[in-house]
């Protein structure tokens, strides 16, 4: 019992690095500055729907959230880039996560409440509600273990994965078995296939097969939970998760960015130290002679100098 209660503690509440809190407070703000613009810019074209076709989500109609317009869908996107700044860079990172949590979940319901709800955010909508749990963080700290931190991402890491299972639940739910021997993905590729893909179209056979693998692949996404052990696996697993969803985009346009973003945290990102690699790479440029020594900022370290010798 003691073996089996230490076990699921250590599952739960793994020591995880600071260091990976400072990179995926960085990598959050970083989607944040390009997701109004880039990846979903039609949130911003709100602004202009006319009030009347907004149909809130049930947690628009229980909260008394105004129909979204052109102040308030400004409105919310400044505040979204005004606090995101300032934690993504380590200023605060507590009380600027708690109100871009509350701005970016305002922001989701103007979204998701004119007749399309995506599920491509509910990882990174995890992650943006355990940030501001966190404390805060430097870059490259792999010293301090924190089981808060562990517990924290592995509710991302469940809500990730959960949303590649429930996909598959979905599929069979509302197409049952029609979702993977009719032609779903044939539609696919007529509406939105690229030259990568376009050929597949000859080959019905294949398009069945993938529509196959997609289910399994996403009903035995949990195992990543369980392999925690044995990083090496977790992260070919990962990086198998990352393939998948770029043959997705390149296959059918199709882009889950912001759960990419969230997958993230599997990764073990405490290793990275910009002012590391920042470093190393004043230095090398230094021995290839392309940085002269007259141009560097004050006197070397003792650190710097070994590795510039």
């Amino acid at each position: 019992m003691t073996t089996l209660r230490t076990a699921t503690r250590n599952w739960f509440f793994p020591p995880t690095a600071l260091g990976r809190v400072a990179a995926m407070r960085f990598l959050a703000g970083v989607f944040l500055m390009v997701e109004w613009w880039a990846y979903m810019p039609y949130i911003f074209m709100h602004r202009f729907v006319p009030e009347e076709l907004y149909q809130p989500l049930m947690i628009g109609r229980l909260l008394p959230i105004p129909a979204p317009n052109y102040w308030i869908v400004t409105g919310t996107l400044i505040v979204i880039l005004a606090s995101a700044l300032p934690m993504m860079f380590g200023y605060k990172p507590r009380l600027f996560g708690w109100i871009l949590l509350a701005a970016y979940m305002e922001w989701m319901i103007i979204a998701n409440s004119y007749g399309k709800v995506d599920h491509a955010s509910f990882g990174f909508m995890m992650l943006l509600a355990m940030l501001p749990l966190m404390p805060e963080a430097k870059w490259g700290d792999t010293e301090t273990l924190s089981e808060r931190v562990g517990w924290g991402f592995n509710l991302v890491q469940i809500a990730v994965v959960f949303t590649y299972f429930l996909s598959a639940f979905a599929k069979f739910r509302y197409g049952g078995f029609g979702w993977v021997n009719s032609g779903t993905l044939t539609w696919a590729l007529l509406r939105r296939g690229t030259d990568l893909s376009s050929w597949m179209l000859d080959y019905p056979w294949m398009l069945r097969a993938s529509q196959w693998g997609i289910v399994i692949f996403e009903l035995l996404t949990p195992i990543v939970l369980f392999v925690g052990k044995w990083k090496k696996i977790q992260y070919a697993i990962v990086a198998f998760f990352f393939c998948f969803h770029i043959t997705v985009f390149a296959a059918v346009t199709i882009s889950f960015l912001p759960h990419v973003f969230a997958l993230s945290c599997f990764l073990p990102l405490e290793r990275i130290n910009p002012r590391d690699l920042a470093r190393k790479a004043r230095n090398r440029l230094r021995r290839n002679g392309a940085v002269p020594p007259a141009q560097s900022k004050g006197a070397e370290t003792k650190e710097e100098a070994e590795l510039a010798s």
